[in-house]
């Protein structure tokens, strides 16, 4: 079985690298990709693990992006971590996060609700701050009873202090995974829009600046969600990938493997990546 959409606490996950890598083991999964938000930091420790385990590894990201009021996120693979120019906009891509942060922060003030960014700083595990961390918090201070609700009255896109995600359209994304080498899938576009006219919009344009691939399985998919983004990735000429969009926290009750990627998935992936460096 194959997981390739999986988070770390290196971003906004509940289990280390090292340790999501030995769950996804003891789950039966051949091969995995970790893809923190808008990071590379945890990819050398679970790479590490997988190979002591025997599991082939994806060197993976997912970036935050913003279209027209309405969060993308577009999942990178087979990523060069050596690359200084990459590593140079991820740099970059942690600014754009940290400036969100911090007007999400002020919001949440105006609305009676204290949160420092030391606190926020001290919650996360990793150098990536997120909304996630965010949740632990008001929860903890008793402004929300679950992260469902915290996200659904603050966080959220109609959460009275949620910030879009400014500066990075889905294209800039795209050309960022490019230019390092890598392969890149529209994540989950289910959860982006019900609307299939603007996702055929969105892979149209993205399409443009070299987007291969559509996340067809997902952890949240229903069988006939499946088929939809099968079909149409197919009829756009794009390849389809998947994965359970693990986080191993309250948020969403997702376990690793969850969404049933079978092997011929990745390795229809592998030879498309393989002949693209011929």
């Amino acid at each position: 079985m194959v997981d390739m959409h999986l988070h770390t606490t290196v971003s906004d996950g509940a289990l280390s690298p090292t340790e999501l890598v030995e769950k996804a083991y003891e789950k039966g999964i051949k091969v995995l990709a970790i893809t923190d938000h808008d990071t590379v930091d945890g990819l050398e420790e679970g790479r590490k693990k997988a190979l002591e385990l025997g599991i082939e590894f994806i060197n993976g990201i997912e970036i935050s992006c913003d279209w027209l009021g309405k969060e993308v996120h577009i999942l990178g693979y087979f990523i060069n971590c050596e690359d200084e120019k990459f590593q140079s906009e991820i740099m970059a891509l942690r600014e754009i996060r940290e400036n969100r942060n911090k007007k999400m922060l002020e919001k949440l003030e105006k609305n009676g609700i204290y949160i420092t960014l030391e606190e926020l700083q001290e919650e996360a595990k990793g150098d990536i701050l997120s909304r996630s961390h965010m949740a632990n918090i008001i929860m903890k201070k008793g402004y929300a009873y679950s992260k469902k609700e915290a996200f659904s009255r603050y966080l959220g896109q109609h959460g009275i202090a949620y910030v879009p995600k400014s500066n990075l359209s889905p294209d800039r994304a795209v050309r960022i995974i490019k230019e390092n080498g890598g392969l890149v899938s529209l994540a989950h576009p289910k959860l982006i829009t019900r609307d299939r006219g603007q996702i055929l919009k969105i892979i149209n344009g993205l399409k443009k600046v070299g987007l291969d691939a559509l996340e067809a399985y997902h952890g949240k998919f229903q069988i006939n969600d499946v088929k939809y983004y099968m079909d149409l990735a197919k009829e756009t000429a794009l390849l389809w990938t998947g994965g359970s969009d693990f986080h191993g926290n309250e948020r969403d009750i997702i376990e690793i493997g969850d969404g049933e990627v079978p092997m011929y998935v990745y390795e229809a992936l592998l030879i498309y990546y393989e002949g693209r460096k011929i």
